[in-house]
C-alpha cells in the first residue's frame, strides 16, 4: 500500500508557486520561492533553518501533494522514493509512523512488492545512508524499487521480495566492500538477471557514478557527510531529472568539480550544510591543509610540553637544570643519596675547582672533581676532558667508593686538605 497524501500544510498553492503548468527545471525557481532560494553566484540553493523546513521547501518546489514520513534514515529515504514512485512530494515529521517492519530490510522490502512488479530494482548496503541516498536518487530516476540489504548476505526479506518481483533489470549501488560479490550472487539467481554494480573509491564518487549512470546533466548537491537535509529528495529528482550529488561542506572532492563542471547545480541546505565557497578548494587541498595544521599543532604542543617540562625541572632544581651544580644535583639520587649531600659537595668542589670544568691540566689534576691525571676520566666517556656532566659522574663514583658520601669526602679534605 502506497503512503497516504497529506494536503500541503503550506498556505502556497501549486499555482502560486507557478508550476502547476509544468516541471520546473532547477536553476529557475518559482518566483514565490524567491525569498527562500539564495543565488550563489551561477548556483541556487534551497533552505530552512533545518531539515523539516528544508524539506517542506523541496515539496513546495514541486508543486505535488505532501506525505509525511519519518524524520531518520532508512525510513525517510524509502519513504520518500515511494512517494516519488507515487507523484507525491515528501516531508519530515517527528510524528509521521515507521514503515512498519521488523526492521528497515523488511519495512524496504514491503515498500518494494508494494510497488510496480517489473520495475527494475536497485539494492543498497541498508547500514549506509550516503549509499541509500545515492541509490534513491538512481531510484527515483529509472524507476526502480529499492531493496536494501546487509553487507555480506541478502537477508529473508530482501530474499522474499526479489523472488516475488519480476525486476526488468538489477543494479547494485556501492563497491563489493559495501554489497559483497555473494549479494551479487544471489540477486542474479533469485532474479535471473545480471547485475550492474554502480560504484565508486568512496561515496562522492559512488553517488557521481550513480547520477553518471542514470544520465541526467543537473545536479543537486547534498552534504555527504551529514546529509539530513536530503532525506526527501526523491520526488524533486524524479520532476527535476536532477541527481545527488556529495560533496563537503567547505569543500568537494576534484572528480566531483570536474564532474559537475559548467553543470546546473542547486545547493540543498543552508551554508552550515554546504558552504557558498564550496568549490573554492578541492577535499584533498583541504585534507592536506588540515593534515599540516595538525602536524604544526603538534609540534608546537610537544615543544610547549618540553619548555613546561623544563621550566618544572629547573623551578625544582635549585642551581639550575642544566648547570654543572644542578647537574650534579640531579645526580645525588643516582648514588643513594639526599639532597643533604649537595652542600658538603658544594664545599669540596668549591674548593677543589670552583666548578670549573676546565680547571687544572689534563696531565694531572683536571676537571670540576680534579681527577689526577685527568685522564682517568675516560672510562666514563670520551668527552670527559669537555663535558660538566661526564666529569661530574666520574667525581661523584669516586667519592661513593672511597668515602661512602660527599659528607665523608668533604670531611677528609678538612682534615688532610685533599681527598
Amino acid at each position: 500500500m502506497r503512503l497516504m497524501p497529506l494536503m500541503m500544510t503550506s498556505s502556497l498553492t501549486a499555482a502560486a508557486l507557478g508550476i502547476a503548468a509544468g516541471v520546473p527545471q532547477i536553476g529557475t525557481m518559482p518566483e514565490a520561492l524567491a525569498a527562500d532560494t539564495t543565488a550563489v553566484g551561477s548556483f541556487e540553493r534551497i533552505a530552512g533553518m533545518n531539515r523539516y523546513q528544508t524539506s517542506e521547501k523541496v515539496a513546495q518546489l514541486t508543486g505535488l501533494k505532501t506525505v509525511e514520513v519519518p524524520a531518520s534514515s532508512p525510513d525517510a529515504l524509502v519513504g520518500s522514493l515511494d512517494a516519488a514512485h507515487g507523484n507525491k512530494a515528501a516531508v519530515l515529521s517527528p510524528d509521521a509512523p515507521t514503515l512498519g517492519g521488523v526492521n528497515r530490510y523488511e519495512s524496504a522490502a514491503n515498500v518494494a512488492l508494494e510497488g510496480e512488479k517489473e520495475a527494475p530494482v536497485v539494492i543498497a548496503n541498508g547500514n549506509s545512508t550516503v549509499d541509500i541516498l545515492a541509490a534513491t536518487s538512481y531510484a527515483a530516476l529509472t524507476g526502480s524499487n529499492l531493496i536494501l540489504s546487509p553487507a555480506a548476505e541478502l537477508d529473508e526479506h530482501a530474499t522474499a521480495a526479489l523472488e516475488n518481483l519480476e525486476p526488468s533489470g538489477l543494479t547494485l549501488v556501492g563497491g563489493a566492500g559495501v554489497l559483497s560479490e555473494s549479494v551479487k550472487t544471489q540477486a542474479e539467481a533469485l532474479t535471473g538477471l545480471t547485475a550492474n554494480r554502480v560504484a565508486g573509491a568512496n561515496r562522492f564518487d559512488t553517488a557521481m557514478a550513480t547520477a553518471q549512470a542514470a544520465g541526467v546533466g543537473s545536479y543537486l548537491l547534498v552534504n555527504g557527510n551529514n546529509p539530513v537535509d536530503a532525506f526527501t529528495l526523491a520526488p524533486l529528482v524524479k520532476q527535476s531529472q536532477s541527481a545527488v550529488i556529495l560533496v563537503g561542506q567547505t569543500c568537494a572532492p576534484q572528480s566531483v568539480l570536474n564532474f559537475i563542471a559548467n553543470k546546473p547545480v542547486t545547493i540543498i541546505g543552508g551554508a552550515s550544510a554546504v558552504s557558498d565557497n564550496y568549490a573554492a578548494k578541492t577535499c584533498e587541498q583541504e585534507g592536506a591543509e588540515k593534515a599540516e595544521a595538525a602536524r604544526i599543532a603538534a609540534e608546537k604542543a610537544a615543544q610547549e610540553a618540553a619548555a613546561a617540562a623544563a621550566a618544572a625541572a629547573a623551578a625544582a632544581n635549585p642551581y639550575g637544570a642544566g648547570t654543572p651544580r644542578g647537574i650534579a644535583y640531579d645526580m645525588l639520587g643516582q648514588y643513594g643519596w639526599g639532597h643533604d649531600q649537595m652542600a658538603p659537595l658544594e664545599a669540596l668542589w668549591m674548593r677543589e675547582s670552583g666548578w670549573n670544568h676546565r680547571a687544572g691540566r689534563t696531565g694531572g689534576p683536571y676537571g670540576i672533581p680534579q681527577a689526577n691525571p685527568g685522564t682517568k676520566m675516560a672510562s666514563f666517556g670520551a668527552d670527559w676532558a669537555t663535558n660538566p656532566a661526564t666529569q661530574i659522574a666520574w667525581g661523584l663514583s669516586y667519592i661513593k667508593g672511597r668515602y661512602g658520601s660527599p659528607a665523608g669526602a668533604w670531611a677528609n679534605f678538612q682534615r688532610r686538605g685533599w681527598y
